[in-house]
């Protein structure tokens, strides 16, 4: 029993640590696009997620929110943004899980960038 316990205390240390590395500092990331549905057909979502950011609330991903471009298929919302490094990125949010907007710039507001911050159209754009 003596032996597991630094053990233990070494998981909690660290699973309450390991989050903090893997999600993004708050309004770091401008978006560019957001796209729902899945690689082979998908819609472009853009306005109406930017019409509910500025509610500045949390929501769930639906095909009842977003409309159903795949019927009977597995769907994602994706949402392409620009870092600080320049790079783009993509977050991804299956079905059912919750958008959270800390971490894009102009997220409450509806500020997501000028003509010139445009997506790639690249679907496969990297999560890192």
């Amino acid at each position: 029993m003596i032996k597991k316990r630094p053990a233990i205390l070494f998981a909690l240390v660290f699973s309450l640590l390991l989050p903090e590395t893997i999600t993004a500092a708050p309004y770091q990331y401008l978006i560019l696009s957001a796209q729902y549905g899945n690689r082979r057909r998908h819609i472009d979502v853009t306005g109406q997620l930017k019409q509910m950011a500025a509610t500045n609330r949390m929501y769930r991903v639906s095909y009842k929110t977003f409309g159903d471009p795949a019927p009977g298929q597995a769907k994602q919302l994706r949402i392409y943004a620009r870092g600080p490094n320049g790079r783009e990125r993509m977050f991804q949010y299956h079905d059912g899980s919750v958008i959270d907007g800390s971490q894009f710039r102009g997220w409450g507001s509806g500020q997501w960038g000028g003509p010139n911050d445009r997506w790639s159209g690249n679907w496969d754009v990297p999560t890192r």
